[in-house]
């Protein structure tokens, strides 16, 4: 079954040769132009799914690694079996019985699939309960957002046009900027998304822009811009008036990032290439500044699902010193009465919290307004966190 061998194939990239599940699903998929909207959803999901509940399905095979490509043709019957599909024809010598009775684990870490030595360590951090509970919460298909650009059009006026191309959203509670998919579809295939109505973004991702509160005129620093689905929300947020400058390490994100403000007709952004010159270049400039600094990216495992694979111990601490160090050079850009918000998508108090009140104990200019954590059990959003800070002085 061609549909079948798509997803075997997708997988021997991901398990055997190190591939990325958001790289190597789209290549599958554009190998296979004939395929319908139906089939290439099927072959999209199941594939996710399969890298989202890998250590449960070794489980029920009575296996711990993906060593070739019978296991991975072995994963794959075990998941159409544990979804009720039939596939008695395709993989003959399935022990359905045994896999259906074994997938009843309640371990979490097994029933959840993390690997042993980050599910302690996190464990040890959040408590039992709330580590258990946020990692059932984010062992769930990701949601679809859009982010609507109310400076062109209402979030009414997009439901109406998109319902009319059979592609059907829901408001979201306490985010205004927001609309969710019900169904997944090519959306970035639509005249609105080619016009710059809307941009993809998580729900919670979209709090952060507007937890810093830009206004129209002010000059905002988005320091750890990447791609810049943050720093177009800025703008929009400062409906195109004032300056917005777009900061990152990497060159072919900010490039990027300006394919995206041109698309959105954003005139306001301009990018550069971070370093200890254009920091010392841009001291005491910013009215706002935006610090969502790299972390271990915990709260997004539910988008991510490589990352319970590929996140260890050590990046973790490694980020930890890399996120406090960004906090103290980056913010001598904010200028004396200015605000910035320092954000990740992590859970862990040690990477959020935890880094402000360190850096608050050495910088005494400056001073905590607000802080906010987005838990994906109470929300069903990707995690954040989110401070506001003020430099006095």
């Amino acid at each position: 079954m061609p549909l079948l061998t798509g997803i075997e194939n997708a997988l021997e990239e991901i398990f055997l040769k190190g591939g990325k599940s958001d790289q190597v699903i789209p290549k599958v998929l554009k190998a296979n132009g004939k395929w319908g909207s139906r089939d290439r959803s099927f072959v999209a999901e199941n594939t996710y799914e399969i890298v989202r509940n890998k250590r449960l399905i070794l489980y029920t095979l009575g296996l711990e690694e993906v060593l070739n490509k019978s296991i991975i043709s072995e994963m794959l019957g075990a998941w159409l079996a544990l979804k009720g599909i039939d596939t008695t024809e395709y993989f003959k010598d399935l022990d359905t019985e045994s896999i259906l009775e074994r997938s009843k684990v309640s371990d979490p870490q097994v029933k959840y699939s993390m690997p042993s030595t980050l599910n302690s360590y996190i464990r040890e951090e959040l408590g039992v309960e709330k580590w258990y509970t946020e990692l059932e919460a984010m062992s769930s298909p990701a949601e679809v957002f859009l982010r609507v650009n109310l400076n062109k059009v209402s979030k009414e006026k997009l439901k109406t046009s998109l319902e009319s191309k059979d592609i059907l959203t829901e408001e979201v509670n306490g985010v205004d900027t927001a609309l969710r998919l019900k169904k997944r579809g090519n959306i970035t295939a639509t005249e609105e998304f080619r016009k710059g109505y809307f941009e993809i973004q998580d729900a919670g991702s979209q709090l952060i822009s507007s937890f810093l509160n830009p206004l129209s005129g002010d000059v905002v620093i988005d320091a750890c811009a990447g791609a810049g689905g943050k720093t177009l929300h800025l703008a929009d947020l400062m409906k195109n008036k004032g300056r917005v400058i777009a900061m990152d390490v990497e060159a072919t994100k900010l490039s990027e990032l300006e394919k995206r403000a041109a698309r959105n007709h954003v005139q306001i952004v301009t990018t550069q290439l971070i370093s200890d010159e254009t920091i010392a270049a841009l001291k005491d400039t910013a009215d706002k500044l935006l610090l969502d600094v790299p972390c271990s990216g915990l709260g997004v495992i539910k988008r991510n699902p490589d990352a319970k694979e590929s996140l260890t111990v050590n990046f973790i601490e490694e980020i930890k010193g890399v996120q406090a160090e960004i906090l103290q050079s980056y913010s001598a850009m904010l200028k004396k009465g200015g605000r910035m918000v320092y954000a990740t998508c992590s859970i862990l108090p040690s990477e959020n919290r935890k880094q402000v009140d360190n850096f608050l104990g050495s910088n005494p200019e400056f001073t905590l307004i607000e802080d906010k954590q987005i838990w994906p059990s109470e929300t069903g959003f990707d995690g954040f966190y989110m401070a506001l800070m003020e430099r006095r002085k």
